[in-house]
């Protein structure tokens, strides 16, 4: 029981933890328009829901907030220039044992003309390896949208890799 407990309570620190982040992000307001502002906003938006897939370890989820041409460059792998490749990557992070993955946006920018923006912040990464110890991975990620014909924000490169070691 005191392990649910434990649990539960490290869960609701974790998102609490997450959630202030997000509140966090810097946006910037030299040169801002209208278009601009609201273009940051929608990314955030977009951001968030994003994460959102990442909690429920949602592959299709996930990819939904790529173009179909985007652009993904995960660490240690190939650039993934399609569909298949996107895909394969992602469902190999998820199928990790006990995965997790969460990230939070801390600078947004929209051009003035709000139809392209970029975000970048901090994820962290956790599953278990072969013999059950838990790895956990900090790191930091950019990523640039474009605004598309029907209003909606998609991600057209993703790149993020991990912090050093700590020593």
């Amino acid at each position: 029981m005191k392990k649910i407990l434990f649990s539960t309570l490290l869960a609701v620190i974790v998102f609490s933890a997450c959630k202030d982040q997000s509140a966090k992000t810097e946006t910037s307001s030299a040169n801002s328009t209208t278009d601009s502002l609201a273009a940051v906003n929608a990314i955030n938006l977009a951001d968030s829901l994003w994460d959102d897939q990442s909690a429920h370890n949602s592959v299709d989820g996930w990819l939904s907030f790529y173009t179909d041409d985007a652009i993904m460059l995960p660490p240690g792998e190939n650039v993934c220039k399609d569909k298949e490749s996107r895909h394969a990557s992602i469902a190999a992070y998820f199928a990790l044992p006990a995965a997790s993955m969460r990230f939070q946006a801390t600078k947004t920018e929209a051009s003035k003309g709000g139809d392209l923006g970029y975000s970048t912040g901090a994820y962290q990464f956790s599953y278990k390896d072969a013999a059950g110890k838990e790895v956990r991975e900090t790191g930091k990620f950019n990523e640039t949208w474009k605004k598309q014909a029907d209003g909606s924000w998609k991600c057209i490169v993703d790149i993020w890799n991990a912090d050093p070691a700590a020593k």
